[in-house]
């Protein structure tokens, strides 16, 4: 048991240390480099204070698209402050991918730039040789699921309505 626990926790402090040295830069002109290799081409649109879009497109070298990432929002109802009496805003990423029908939903970072959403795509090893990779994509789909959408849907749905019939 106790190799067992060792063994994992060496397998996750040595993903965890390749994610940290992956560097992810984009240049000017939207290629998205990590560890200084061109993988795909970021564009941006909205993402601008009080803007009401906010997503990202993600592309190969050949303009097709392989990833699309929005940022949602809704007002969670069930986590109440006095800033909020009525429910929290929440935000979040929609990622969709290229020949997938099912999307994958993560917490929205507090910076939209095209380097956070860089980081994000190293960090699910989304795209390998400069191509989404299928199995982290399904890992991150299952992973993530519609956590955020499916919670608003919940929220949004009148309260039912029960008919007991006294006989």
């Amino acid at each position: 048991m106790k190799r067992t626990a060792t063994i994992a926790l060496f397998l996750l402090l040595s993903v965890a240390t390749f994610a940290q040295r992956q560097k992810v830069t984009v240049s000017k002109d939207g290629a998205m480099m990590i560890n200084g290799e061109v993988v795909a081409y970021i564009e941006r649109e909205g993402c601008k204070l009080l803007s009401p879009t906010c997503q990202f497109f993600i592309t190969d070298e050949n303009d097709k698209m392989l990833i699309t990432v929005t940022q949602q929002g809704f007002t969670d109802k069930t986590q109440t402050s006095r800033e909020f009496p009525n429910g929290t805003p929440v935000a979040y990423l929609v990622f969709s991918f290229k020949g997938f029908d099912r999307v994958g939903e993560i917490d929205s970072p507090f910076t939209m730039k095209e380097e956070t959403i860089g980081r994000l795509i190293a960090q699910w090893h989304l795209l390998k040789d400069r191509k989404l990779d299928p199995e982290a994509v399904e890992q991150f789909i299952t992973a993530n699921g519609r956590k955020f959408s499916e919670k608003e849907r919940l929220q949004s749905q009148p309260p039912a309505i029960q008919i007991i019939n006294q006989q």
